[in-house]
């Protein structure tokens, strides 16, 4: 039989599949669904109402049983307080299971002492992502398109480097699904007789897409870092340490399989690895400008398709340094310069950077086209059961991401690298 949490998770997916359903027709809820949507609004409150007293059952039986909690391995979620906010370091230390954790060592880590504080929701990936610059509606109208506006004598328009995570789209999923992968579009439309006698080769025309059918699967993204026993104990300075090391974890090995992922050996299919993506090569000069002088031509593949549209050039460091070294026969820069400041562009579109690209590759096109996909959000755990840590006085901290990545359409991106020797 299923939990209680199970039954009101149950409740909710299917509120949340009904109002979908309804959004994306663009139509109201019909009067069986309205019937449907009010008895489970109901149920899941009556669940979710039972889920909180079950929870302060447990907790009183065992404050009375003269324990405070129930083992930490037995509890993979912790029960955080409703309105709990802060950042995710901040979650972390002022969960129900840090508290425990420290109730059972008010004075700090003994030698060898075991750490298995469990595992912490500490948010979903909405929130995690809630910082980055394509989250803001100015920049999702001009992410690509940068105003061409220069100033007298310097540029004091600051804005920091792009990544990969600021031009993808990201969304919710509840598992795995299969999707059809737009990999061409072979468009036929026409102005055609009213009437078309037989035998007239003048027929009605027809359009085909192109699609391979690909699999979009849960993948735990995770990371771990080392801290010390002292560093456990202290919230406000592991709560400090988190938040900087947290963020740069996970974003690195996200980013590593939004571009490389093999699709197999547990492993989700990256861009560099997916049928249908294009591909444009070029043979390296002295400098840049080959590479510049193919990066236009990779636009225009991608212009030319029907709707296409590129939002942003993502490179390695090495070729932005590159771009950022062509002179002219003057020896002048031909961008803004060592005392320059203003916005990265490629033919008129951002410049993203990305350490997970090999020089001399480019990927540009219509990123909104690549999507990250929360399940179960974000988590982290901290135990020294690892390696010879106990003895080392030493605690590995992992953050973990629940999500599938997926390419709806691969034609609206382009791998612009040197041609093999």
């Amino acid at each position: 039989m299923p939990t209680l949490r199970e039954q009101y998770k149950a409740a909710v997916d299917r509120l949340a599949e009904l109002a979908k359903t309804a959004q994306d027709e663009d139509r109201d809820f019909t009067e069986d669904e309205v019937t449907e949507v009010t008895e489970l609004s109901a149920k899941a409150d009556e669940l979710d109402a039972k889920v909180k007293a079950a929870d302060a059952a447990q907790a009183a039986a065992a404050k009375h049983a003269g324990r405070t909690a129930p083992p930490a391995s037995l509890q993979v979620k912790d029960r955080q307080e409703d309105g709990d906010v802060g950042t995710f370091g901040e979650r972390f230390v002022k969960s129900n299971l840090y508290a425990e954790f420290r109730k059972a060592h008010p004075t700090g880590l003994g030698q060898g002492s075991a750490v298995d504080i469990g595992r912490v929701k500490v948010g979903s990936m909405k929130e995690w992502l809630s910082g980055r610059k394509a989250t803001e509606a100015p920049l999702q109208v001009a992410l690509g398109h940068v105003a061409p506006v220069r100033m007298p004598m310097v540029d004091q328009v600051d804005r920091d480097n792009l990544t990969i995570l600021d031009l993808i789209s990201r969304g919710q999923a509840s598992g795995p699904f299969e999707y059809l992968q737009v990999t061409g579009v072979t468009r036929n439309a026409a102005i055609v007789p009213d009437e078309i006698l037989p035998g007239d080769a003048n027929v009605k025309p027809t359009s085909t897409i192109q699609t391979e059918l690909a699999d979009a699967k849960p993948y735990t993204y995770a990371d771990g870092y080392d801290v010390t026993n002292a560093l456990l104990s202290d919230a406000p300075a592991l709560a400090t340490y988190m938040n900087s090391e947290l963020e740069y974890s996970l974003d690195s090995v996200i980013e590593d399989k939004l571009l490389n992922g093999a699709g197999t050996a547990g492993e989700p299919r990256g861009i560099l690895n997916t049928t249908g993506v294009q591909e444009l090569t070029y043979t390296p000069g002295a400098n840049a400008m080959e590479q510049v002088k193919a990066i236009r031509r990779a636009i225009t593949r991608i212009t030319t398709l029907p709707g296409g549209n590129v939002t942003a050039c993502l490179m390695s460091p090495e070729d932005d340094e590159a771009w950022d070294l062509l002179q002219d026969t003057a020896d002048r820069f031909m961008g803004q310069g060592p005392f320059g400041q203003g916005p990265n562009t490629s033919w008129g579109r951002a410049r993203a950077l990305s350490q997970r690209l090999a020089p001399g590759t480019v990927i540009l096109g219509d990123w909104r086209q690549v999507a990250l996909l929360d399940v179960e959000g974000l988590s982290i755990l901290a135990f020294n059961q690892h390696k010879d840590y106990a003895q080392r006085n030493l605690v590995y901290v992992r953050a973990e991401l629940r999500a599938e990545q997926v390419i709806w359409k691969p034609n609206r991106l382009i791998v612009v690298k040197p041609a093999a020797a």
